[in-house]
């Protein structure tokens, strides 16, 4: 492998680079903590060097016992994109979308530093700078992580898009990640090797000692709440992203001829429209963003096809708390007999039927009710979660996403100590017949490949605790199934202690006129798109000076994660967000090069895969139509009311 590797140490580089360290003019630290050149043969940017056919393998790449970090970086490209994507050819990966067997390897190089934004706020930035790099038309993609993930956590969706189009990619953690409290002297490494504490790769965040079984992660129990950061960690990373540039590239690359594009999924999408709305030194150029994680104080009004409904926005938080008190009840309703995963929850029915009866029990449902689940279906609709998005209730059920969610993000907002114990929950390994156990060393070493920063992921689950405050056995088996701790965080979630934490990440709508395309899927069950991108575009276009070049596009049978298309039951009802989000960062560089028009705010109608004697059949175009640029479903937002124009 033609692979060069830079480590700054404290005093000397390691004598067998002779590169000096380059550092900006701004600045006196180094520039980088870790240069890598990957020559497209043996490794390269764009899958750390693995074809298509290994991507879509059953297993992952090989890893030793003590993984090296290009070890731990192929593997964490393989989960990246397992995770992230339907890779499978039925589904359309590498015929409609993505890539296929003919795209050549990314030949470059890669920069790895750590930052901070504020005390104890690190994050990990990673810049990647193609051989193809377009000197003519320079661009950066600027991609903050989805999820919980670390700094890789979007290499396989908008950074692949950046890469694939000549442009350098900046990647941003935002204060997540997969690091973890473990025993003994090393600590992880921003690249998830486990070194000494010395080390100048060693992460930088503090976290507390460790307790016992529990898993002590960094977005938790890092005591920042580091989400209120994600809007300047998209922004530090843009600027690093600059920077490298100026100094690797070429010294008249600066913010004036560079074109940037922030753009992400999930989380990250929420990271790249916070830093836009913060975004003073006009740095940004245009936001691309999927399913973004957005938390508003709005009230408006939907209306769509005469049917009118007045949504007042939850957080993330407050939403995901009611759903995980209500969704177990709610899963037994007959209209969701036919969703994804309903068959896998067969063993846990009579633990489900008790979270109804102890919902009524509490006073959570009416004392008359009779039919309980549609009683707690109805408190789930009328928040303003729509029937689509119900579709997920059976899989949210059965990892207890709710209550994964819960956990990471009550701890993160009021920045509590582990042995606070928090609802009587803890993150711990799991063993297959549920009941809690220690890591192994293959875990804690495979954590950045195989981790995703929260629980469910390598061997991590959510676990209740017993009369000793141990992690004892899946939340899920202590009584109601795990109704006390449920109720817990709902009541956590909406108490006063929580509201300046909840202030901090709130959103405004105010983007100035940055050029900004949003997408939503209508079945989302993770992000409720009435909560999130329709409040957004509502909020913002309702305003006195609203974004002109602001777009919502809103796909039918789509939910939150493509990687679950690979399944049975929901390759049949979803079709997959990636294709839609490749199309508007192509309509954004069209844009902003050749001035093309963005095509207007609508609504999208899709056509999920048929079932043909028990085989789905391949994804094609018609499945997934395009964004048009003539609608006949416009949607339009004023006077705080969102509405449907519906054209037969």
């Amino acid at each position: 492998m033609k692979t060069r590797i830079i480590l700054l140490l404290t005093i000397v580089l390691l004598a067998a680079c002779q590169t000096p360290v380059k550092k900006t003019a701004e600045q006196t630290a180094p520039l980088y903590l870790k240069k890598v050149y990957y020559d497209g043969q043996s490794d390269d940017l764009l899958t750390a060097g693995l074809s298509l056919k290994q991507l879509r393998a059953a297993t992952g790449p090989d890893i030793s016992d003590t993984p090296t970090a290009a070890e731990l970086r192929r593997a964490a490209y393989y989960h990246q994109f397992k995770a992230l994507n339907d890779v499978t050819e039925a589904g359309g990966f590498g015929r409609l979308y993505g890539f296929d067997d003919d795209t050549e390897a990314v030949a470059g190089t890669e920069y790895w530093h750590q930052r901070s934004v504020a005390d104890n706020a690190y994050h990990t930035v990673v810049v990647q700078i193609p051989d193809h790099f377009n000197r003519r038309n320079p661009c950066l993609l600027v991609a903050p992580s989805s999820g919980s993930r670390h700094v890789l956590g979007s290499v396989a969706t908008t950074g692949s898009w950046g890469l694939m189009n000549q442009c350098a990619v900046v990647y941003t953690d935002k204060g997540t990640g997969t690091q973890m409290v473990i025993d003994g002297e090393q600590v992880y490494a921003i690249d998830g090797t486990l070194v000494d504490a010395d080390n100048p790769l060693a992460e930088a965040t503090r976290l507390p000692e460790t307790n016992g079984l529990q898993v002590i992660q960094k977005q938790p129990f890092s005591g920042v709440h580091p989400e209120q950061y994600w809007g300047e960690f998209v922004l530090d990373a843009t600027r690093y992203g600059l920077a490298v540039l100026k100094a690797e590239v070429a010294a008249e690359l600066n913010k004036n001829k560079v074109t940037v594009m922030a753009a992400s999924i999930s989380n990250g999408g929420g990271a790249v429209i916070r830093a836009a709305e913060l975004d003073n030194e006009q740095l940004i150029d245009a936001v691309v963003a999927a399913e973004p994680q957005l938390n508003l104080d709005y009230r408006y009004q939907i209306n769509k096809r005469g049917d009118n409904q007045v949504i007042k926005t939850l957080s993330l938080i407050e939403l995901g708390t009611l759903l995980g008190v209500y969704e177990p009840c709610a899963a037994l309703h007959p209209s969701l007999n036919t969703a994804p995963f309903k068959a896998n929850t067969a063993l846990i029915q009579p633990w489900l039927m008790q979270r109804c009866l102890v919902l009524q029990t509490s006073g959570l449902l009416p004392t008359d009710a009779t039919d309980l689940p549609a009683a707690a279906r109805d408190k789930l609709l009328q928040s303003g979660i729509t029937k689509e998005a119900l579709a997920m209730a059976q899989i949210n059920t059965l990892s207890h996403m709710w209550a994964s969610i819960g956990h990471t993000y009550i701890n993160s907002y009021l920045q509590t100590e582990p042995q606070d114990k928090l609802c009587g929950v803890a993150f711990s390994g799991m063993s297959q017949m549920g009941q809690a156990r220690a890591l192994t060393e293959t875990e804690i070493r495979t954590m950045f490949a195989k981790g995703n920063g929260i629980a469910p992921s390598n061997g991590i689950e959510v676990a209740g605790l017993d009369e000793n405050g141990t992690p004892d056995k899946r939340l899920m088996m202590h009584p109601n199934f795990g109704f006390a701790a449920q109720q817990c965080f709902y009541n956590k979630a909406r108490s006063q202690a929580m509201q300046p934490a909840i202030a901090a990440i709130q959103v405004d709508g105010d983007l100035d006129q940055i050029p900004t395309v949003i997408l939503h899927g209508t079945a989302d069950g993770t992000v409720a798109i009435n909560h999130a991108s329709r409040a957004y575009f509502a909020k913002n276009q309702s305003s006195d000076e609203p974004n002109q070049n602001l777009r919502l596009y809103e796909i039918q049978n789509v939910q939150h994660f493509d990687a679950f298309l690979a399944f049975p039951g929901f390759n049949a009802q979803f079709v997959p967000m990636h294709p839609y989000l490749e199309q508007a960062l192509d309509m954004m560089w069209e844009h902003l090069n050749n001035g093309e028009d963005l095509a207007p705010s609508q609504y999208i109608t899709t056509e999920p895969r048929l079932l043909t004697d028990g085989d789905i059949t391949p994804l094609t175009e018609n499945n997934i139509p395009a964004i048009n640029h003539q609608t006949t479903q416009a949607i339009k937002a004023d006077n705080n009311i969102l509405e449907y124009l519906i054209h037969d």
